[in-house]
């Protein structure tokens, strides 16, 4: 007899089922909640097993910045939360290159390790996902 996950389905059927997910951060840190939903939203896909992707576009990518005194008003840093997300199996992170140089940054200037890719590469990267979220 086939091994049944919690579903009822075989575990090939399931993971054929799993959808992968890229969420985009646009805004800067401490604008809005969009930031902290966007990151609570990879981490629940991440309890359920979905494979997830983080695009850092435009002001977005200001997130990534280290030496931010999030203290001074009176925000939440999610930096911290945002450097433990290796341990949550979220490790493909993107930025734009354009993004990268319009804010004079380098990828060393960022608190995760992101691949840089063109503006031309961004909507064959948008195409490799089931599900795109854009808060």
């Amino acid at each position: 007899m086939p091994l049944l996950c919690p579903t009822g389905l075989s575990p090939l059927a399931t993971e054929a089922m799993k959808k992968n997910i890229l969420l985009i951060f646009r805004n800067p840190p401490f604008a809005n909640s969009s930031n902290s939903d966007t990151l609570d939203i990879a981490l629940a896909c991440s309890a359920f097993e979905l494979p997830v992707s983080l695009l850092f576009l435009s002001d977005g990518i200001l997130q990534l910045l280290n030496h931010q005194q999030a203290e001074l008003l009176a925000q939440k840093d999610l930096r911290k939360r945002l450097n433990a997300l290796a341990m949550y199996d979220i490790e493909d992170y993107y930025v734009i290159d354009q993004d990268l140089i319009r804010y004079q940054l380098s990828v060393e200037d960022l608190s995760l390790a992101c691949k840089v890719i063109t503006q031309q590469q961004l909507a064959a990267l948008i195409r490799q996902f089931d599900t795109v979220i854009n808060l």
